[in-house]
């Protein structure tokens, strides 16, 4: 491409300041250095993570920054070293990198790699995109709400470029998130009952997971039970609005026959974490947490119940190797198998990123997206 090996001067929506909304700036983003890749954007997911970060919640998260981390785009141009990619290639951004060689990547009980930076900066320390002067954060050192930006080869996956661009967002955070907290995480057996707290995007994808697994109930939970019919066309059989009952666990002791076989909590609520380990089935329940609380947020639970058969876990990024995976996730979508369209409920352009959050925010949304004009 024409602009492969220069500077990009693009838009981006920067957070300055802790709390602060988002504010579209002109950023300059760097040439790709040695180990690295520079994508055009063409979708981007609006999530609770990113919010989180936002608000402040993650700490130490440095301002100011540019977040989005579930995202898809094109190959614009290769560093140094890039071998596994090339300039047009379809590819799904990764928040985990995947090296392959690492102790933690060639470990099957793993789902992490050492070379996944923690900080919001790349490996060396530093950023690759700056504005007014000031260099920018990048979320996961991904930073997508921006038309451009560069990461490290170890945090894309190419996939099958027959896939649609403008929906595969999702591909990097939401259907593994969810789909995995079910198929891998929970290990949801056939003719087994499940409960699904918070039916957002990643909720969905749990309830997707739990029915191709066979179960035989899915209880989806939630105060706004405008999400019900959606959730039935994923595979939803049952609904409990926690608003409408005097006791949640006692209502799906009710529902269950004592308790639920798996309990899925995708929201970041410590209440609901806790509410439905104790909805679980008292000898062999199984609660997996999938929401994020603030950094050191903690859930009690009773030692007797652990003693007893109850189990609780946690799973991130459904608890898939997410570069080696997600390619294998986005065949399903393109047989038609999983149907990621129907979890987007809104597409705005980048100017519209801060009503995108309030509908995130109110409930209004599913999942709303950041669409890209890849013809720019």
């Amino acid at each position: 491409m024409a602009t492969a090996g220069k500077p990009i001067t693009c838009r981006a929506a920067v957070v300055w300041e802790v709390g602060q909304q988002y504010s579209i700036e002109k950023v300059e983003g760097d040439v790709p250095k040695k180990g690295e890749v520079r994508v055009k954007l063409a979708s981007v997911g609006i999530c609770h993570s990113d919010l989180h970060a936002q608000m402040g919640y993650e700490e130490n998260h440095p301002f100011p920054t540019i977040l989005g981390h579930e995202g898809a785009g094109i190959v614009e141009s290769v560093g140094e070293d890039v071998e596994r990619f090339k300039p047009g290639d379809l590819i799904v951004f990764t928040f985990e990198s995947y090296c392959g060689d690492c102790d933690l990547c060639q470990s099957p009980k793993a789902k992490n790699c050492r070379k996944t930076t923690r900080n919001s900066f790349h490996r060396d320390g530093t950023s690759r995109v700056s504005a007014k002067g000031k260099a920018l954060s990048q979320l996961n050192a991904l930073g997508l709400f921006s038309e451009y930006t560069v990461t490290s080869q170890y945090n894309i996956t190419k996939v099958n470029p027959a896939a649609d661009p403008k929906i595969l967002c999702l591909a990097g955070c939401c259907l593994p998130t969810g789909y995995g907290a079910a198929v891998n995480a929970g290990k949801v057996t056939p003719g087994s009952t499940c409960a699904v707290w918070g039916l957002g995007g990643v909720g969905m994808c749990v309830i997707m997971g739990c029915h191709d697994s066979g179960a035989s109930k899915i209880i989806g939970i939630d105060p706004n039970p405008k999400k019900f019919q959606l959730a039935e066309g994923f595979g939803a059989t049952h609904f409990l609005n926690p608003k409408e009952v005097t006791s949640v666990p006692e209502t799906l002791s009710q529902m269950c026959k004592v308790g639920v076989d798996y309990c899925f909590v995708s929201v970041g609520n410590l209440s609901a974490m806790e509410e439905a380990f104790n909805s679980s089935h008292p000898y062999w329940g199984k609660t997996i947490i999938i929401g994020l609380g603030e950094t050191g947020a903690t859930v009690n639970v009773g030692v007797w119940d652990l003693l007893y058969g109850r189990q609780l876990m946690g799973t991130r990024y459904g608890s898939y190797k997410a570069v080696r995976d997600i390619p294998e996730l986005v065949e399903k979508v393109v047989s038609g198998q999983i149907q990621l369209e129907k979890l987007i409920t809104h597409r705005l352009p980048l100017d519209k990123i801060n009503e995108g959050f309030e509908l995130m925010k109110t409930g209004e949304s599913l999942r709303s997206i950041i669409d890209f004009d890849l013809k720019e």
